[in-house]
């Protein structure tokens, strides 16, 4: 994609986001919720990867039961693979990882602005495993290592996990997609041109402008084949009812379970795209309804 075309394409992003920032700023965080700060411990650091340093924050529950052999669990933001992560995952995170007793690695993948696919895609599987070989150091459990993500990061974690199944590097327990973007060609193809101009800058920007990139598995998962999702982790799909992707994943748990996976699915009708993290509508039930299904996971054999 062409310096102008990308400009193009950020353009529209910057003139579409409005409502979100009004949203954002006029909104009150529960005393409860920030509460959870203050039960966690915070690390920073920075990882040496192959072709890129990538910060990941470390969330380690200060809970008195948290005991060896605690639960990982390796969370990818949303925000279109454009929009970086900010404090909504701080938040969300020491939820989780108070929640769990155990342990959350927040990755900041590269955006796709400056660094469109596979950049996002190739951290956050090599941060996944990095997480397993920091889980003896942590006292925590290999075989309760799970990943998951929000609309972007969904996508991310659904292409993690089919990776990991093909290369056999790592074993996942669970992913966790959480109204997951996980067909980034659809809104390049819709009809209705504005309506989708948001979602259709997201996806080119990701794909470098290749229309046909967006119709790969590794992009869009919702063209996996069942050899693609052959022995994927137990899944948890977190739907919002008033989110554009909600039949997609439900078309992408239809998938999973004819290859033969374990899949579950809790809905929230009345919940619209980015509820969870960003503290709308029924958010406080989809958090719980996630750190119920990590505390359930069974360790993977």
């Amino acid at each position: 994609m062409t310096t102008e075309k990308r400009q193009e394409q950020l353009d529209v992003i910057q003139r579409t986001g409005g409502n979100r920032e009004v949203m954002l700023s006029q909104r009150v965080i529960p005393d409860s919720y920030l509460a959870y700060a203050k039960q966690i411990e915070r690390e920073e650091q920075t990882l040496t990867l192959p072709g890129a340093e990538v910060p990941v924050r470390i969330i380690v529950s200060k809970a008195l039961d948290r005991e060896p052999g605690c639960p990982v669990h390796v969370n990818f933001h949303g925000g279109g693979f454009i929009l970086p992560q900010n404090e909504d995952d701080d938040l969300y995170c020491a939820r989780i990882a108070a929640g769990i007793h155990g342990i959350v690695v927040d990755v900041d993948y590269a955006t796709s602005d400056k660094h469109p696919f596979p950049a996002a895609y190739d951290q956050s599987y090599a941060a996944v495993k990095w997480a397993f070989t920091q889980c003896a150091g942590w006292e925590a459990d290999p075989r309760r290592v799970s990943v998951g993500g929000h609309s972007a990061g969904g996508n991310l974690a659904a292409a993690v996990s089919m990776k990991a199944a093909r290369t056999g590097e790592f074993k996942l327990c669970m992913q966790i997609l959480d109204y997951a973007a996980n067909d980034n060609y659809m809104a390049v193809i819709a009809e209705d041109r504005e309506q989708w101009a948001r979602c259709t800058a997201f996806s080119l920007l990701y794909a470098d402008g290749d229309v046909e990139l967006l119709q790969k598995p590794v992009v869009s998962p919702i063209f996996a084949s069942p050899e693609d999702l052959k022995n994927q982790p137990y899944t948890l799909i977190v739907e919002a009812g008033q989110c554009p992707f909600r039949d997609v994943n439900r078309e992408y748990e239809e998938k999973l379970l004819q290859a033969g996976n374990r899949v579950e699915r809790v809905e929230f009708p009345n919940s619209r795209h980015g509820f969870s993290v960003r503290m709308l509508d029924e958010w406080q039930e989809a958090q719980q309804a996630i750190v119920d299904a990590i505390n359930a996971c069974p360790a993977v054999e």
